[in-house]
């Protein structure tokens, strides 16, 4: 027997959970073997060792077979199995400065979208006194200085007080980051005039990234590959970053960040991938020696986007576990020919993302992220909008005080009450965090129904299936046919962390059936008639058929098990939209653990004002996908 081993850990350290998953090579492809999840102060060896033991006594060969040793011993291979690793970043907060009030708040939203806790103000409105406490405070990690790519009038006016008073600030302050945006990069030479001994940052000038590339040519983020280092990349390069081969089993890790020594001539930046944000190599949190030019708020497609690479490689890690899940969502569109969107909800934020084909051969992809630190389903500052839409996904009647408390609660103790109504909440919660993540993501919105919509995060994990579809077809309303599935292992995270694209394509592509596990099949038609029947639909397959009359303003559930197929005929009364406009129309649909969804609720929802009759909607039709709710 081989003494190479074929099998490894795919870890996802989240702030609430730790999720661990056990992948061997067995059978000609890569397969999951077993996964768990624990809070993230359970010790990770004894979790580790807990997957290990149930897969030796389910089945004590394969684990002989993928660890390549006889009688293997749990504890040993708890050490020896290498691990592929991705985490959450932690928040970080970042102050935007600018010369008005409407500079400051494009600047803000672009600096959300890329996952920062925002504050900001203006010289039009805040004197220096109150801008300068913005950029001191002890918890500022960051300063976004920005302006127009050529600013004028009072914006232009108000540029050299705000450039001394950051460069000021970066002199008491050396481990502030500083990123001078579109046309704040005039004042670059403030951060040059000081004495021999200021500490003062130097420049880092980064370069606005190209809108698109095929896919085949893409360096993945960070610049670090795969491929062995050239003979000139120095010894440290080869060490860390270790090829990845899936015939011998060897698992390529995520590179991690080179804290190196400032030098006086900073290496320029590496070439980002054209859509995801590619994480710029963060410096130490206990200093930070350079500023970064960044392009303006208006810059790339869609607007903004330029700038929110440069932030987002700027936060976060370089296996971050957001960027990992945009990641694998690109390459699984690329590896299967078809459009994916992703919605990730956590403790500390939350993500959503889409990719799909597009060119000759559909070789190139275009793909859109944004992670966003107020995607969190109990975000740490509770304003008013967040209790009230809180409230409006609720179906339990509570005050403004008690739904504070409950959620203040949940976030110190995220594990905690995970059934009956404390179950409730979670879901009210994670309805209302993608729900903004759906307002600040307006260019998805606009594309058409994708073919696979992905749940990720923790939120959902005690979550029934059928209820986590209720709540895509809730909130991502667009009339189509699509796939749900979720990524219950939590397995896209750490296999983004593998900075070859290739790799990553070959192991999501033995791995998918795995990764996504399939929640069903969404019908959603737009502009549906009221009145007493809508049409009919028949649904006919291997063992599935039904006749279901099509009833205005509801959903309907059809059993449809996981891995079957069926096809779908509707004929409709009146003209609709699904997909195309029409009145009849045949669609192929899979199975699931919630199985066919019809939904012919208005596009969008239309609800009651009154909050007693909103709450008793929402719970008629959660009713029907959640009936253990009371048992």
């Amino acid at each position: 027997m081989s003494r190479q081993p074929r099998a490894f850990f795919a870890l996802d350290f989240g702030s609430a959970t730790t999720s661990a998953a056990l992948v061997g090579h067995a059978g000609g492809r890569w397969r999951l073997l077993a996964h768990s999840a624990a809070p993230s102060t359970t010790d990770l060896d004894a979790l580790l060792f807990g997957i290990l033991d149930r897969v030796e006594h389910a089945d004590r060969e394969l684990l002989e077979f993928v660890s390549a040793r006889e009688r293997p011993k749990t504890a040993a291979l708890v050490a020896d199995l290498a691990r592929l690793e991705s985490r959450s970043t932690p928040p970080r907060r970042i102050a935007v400065l600018a010369g008005s009030k409407r500079q400051r708040r494009r600047l803000e939203e672009v600096a959300a979208r890329a996952g920062w806790l925002v504050v900001g103000g203006s010289a039009d409105v805040s004197d220096p006194l109150e801008l300068s406490r913005l950029v001191l405070a002890w918890d500022t990690h960051a300063v976004l200085l920005g302006a127009d790519s050529s600013p004028a009038g009072d914006e232009k006016r108000h540029l050299p007080m705000l450039g001394a008073l950051v460069a000021a600030a970066a002199r008491r302050r050396p481990e502030l980051a500083v990123v001078l945006a579109g046309g704040a990069a005039i004042q670059e030479s403030d951060f040059h005039g000081a004495g021999e001994h200021d500490r003062i940052p130097e420049v880092a000038k980064v370069a606005e990234p190209v809108a698109e590339t095929p896919a085949d040519t893409d360096a993945e983020t960070g610049g670090e590959t795969e491929e062995p280092p050239a003979a000139d990349g120095g010894a440290e390069s080869a060490a860390e970053d270790a090829p990845a081969e899936a015939a011998t089993g060897d698992v390529a890790a995520p590179a991690a960040p080179v804290d190196a020594a400032p030098a006086p001539e900073p290496a320029p930046a590496p070439a980002p991938e054209p859509e995801f944000a590619a994480p710029i190599e963060a410096p130490p949190t206990d200093r930070h020696d350079s500023v970064l030019l960044a392009p303006d708020a208006e810059s790339g497609q869609p607007a903004g986007s330029a700038l929110q690479q440069v932030l987002e490689g700027l936060r976060a890690r370089s296996d971050d576990t957001r960027l990992g899940i945009a990641r694998s969502v690109r390459s699984l569109a690329l590896l299967l020919d078809k459009s994916i969107e992703a919605i990730e909800v956590g403790i500390d934020g939350g993500l959503r993302c889409r990719a799909e084909p597009f060119g000759p051969g559909h070789r190139n992809i275009v793909s859109s992220h944004v992670t966003m630190a107020g995607g969190s389903f109990t975000p740490e500052d509770l304003t008013d909008e967040i209790i009230d839409a809180v409230l409006s996904w609720s179906t339990i009647a509570f005050d403004r005080y008690r739904l504070s408390d409950r959620l203040r609660d949940l976030r110190s103790s995220p594990w905690g009450e995970a059934d009956g109504e404390g179950a409730l909440l979670r879901l009210a919660a994670a309805k209302a965090a993608v729900e903004r993540l759906v307002a600040a993501t307006p260019e998805i919105s606009a594309r058409e129904m994708p073919d696979i919509l992905i749940a990720a995060g923790g939120v959902w994990s005690s979550t029934p299936p059928s209820v986590v579809a209720l709540a895509m077809a809730d909130l991502v309303r667009r009339p189509g046919v699509g796939r749900l599935a979720s990524d219950q292992a939590r397995l896209l995270g750490p296999l983004g962390a593998i900075a070859d694209e290739d790799e990553r394509r070959k192991m999501l592509k033995d791995l998918v059936g795995d990764v996504l596990l399939p929640l069903g099949s969404l019908v959603l038609p737009a502009g549906i008639r009221q009145g007493r029947s809508a049409g009919r639909m028949r649904v006919t397959g291997d063992t599935a058929n039904s006749d279901i009359d099509l009833q205005p303003g509801g959903i309907w559930a059809v059993e449809l098990q996981p891995g079957q197929t069926a096809t779908a005929d509707m004929e409709f009364k009146d003209a609709v939209r699904l997909g195309a406009r029409g009145r009849r129309f045949s669609v192929e649909v899979s199975g699931g653990l919630g199985g066919l969804f019809v939904d012919l609720r208005d596009i969008p929802l239309r609800l009651p004002d009154r909050a007693d009759q909103k709450r008793a909607t929402w719970e008629s039709w959660q009713r029907a996908m959640w009936s253990e709710i009371d048992e």
